[in-house]
């Protein structure tokens, strides 16, 4: 029983034709590859700018910050005076936003715009008398936070600070930095 009825009778004409199918076959498949690798990269490069949301605590809460929409609010507060807000990616945990907002006028008296700087944080850099902008390194995350401390006033006096501090991974930094210039005291 012949295993195959096609057997050229020529096989060098067959060599040559199987050489020209695979290099066109070699050629569509490259095609398809780079079709797909640009659909992917198209897809990931969505994926890394995510649309942004102006958000405010539920309540109102004192401020409003545009988050990507997908991110979800935690109250953190305990009786004292201050109030602490984590937003965060559900997706990713350790994409956070973490908002301290102290009534403690005489912290902010005492050490201006640096009352919402965290103790250990580098790289901290006054941007005006009521501001201050610093990063912050943590054991229990791999990413830098890069967070804002701005005093608060009312009727023209010092009445306490909100501190910001915003992890999100270093590729994201663009992206870090459009959400922290879009932090609004409100009220």
């Amino acid at each position: 029983m012949p295993i195959c009825v096609c057997t050229p009778k020529r096989p060098a004409l067959a060599t040559r034709a199987t050489i020209a199918v695979m290099s066109r076959l070699a050629r569509v498949t490259a095609a398809v590859v780079l079709a797909v690798c640009v659909t992917l990269a198209g897809a990931v490069a969505g994926a890394s700018t995510p649309t942004l949301k102006r958000v405010s605590p539920p309540g109102g809460g004192g401020y409003n910050v545009e988050l990507p929409s997908t991110w979800r609010f935690a109250n953190a507060s305990y009786p004292s005076d201050h109030a602490t807000h984590l937003w965060f990616d559900p997706a990713n945990a350790l994409r956070k936003m973490l908002v301290v907002l102290s009534g403690c006028a005489g912290c902010a008296l005492q050490e201006g715009a640096k009352a919402g700087v965290p103790q250990y944080a580098t790289n901290v850099q006054r941007l005006s008398a009521s501001e201050d902008v610093f990063q912050v390194f943590t054991d229990d995350d791999p990413w830098t936070a890069n967070g804002i401390s701005i005093l608060t006033r009312y009727h023209g006096g010092v009445d306490g600070y909100v501190s910001v501090e915003l992890w999100l991974p270093p590729s994201q930094h663009a992206l870090a930095t459009t959400i922290l210039n879009s932090f609004r005291l409100t009220g």
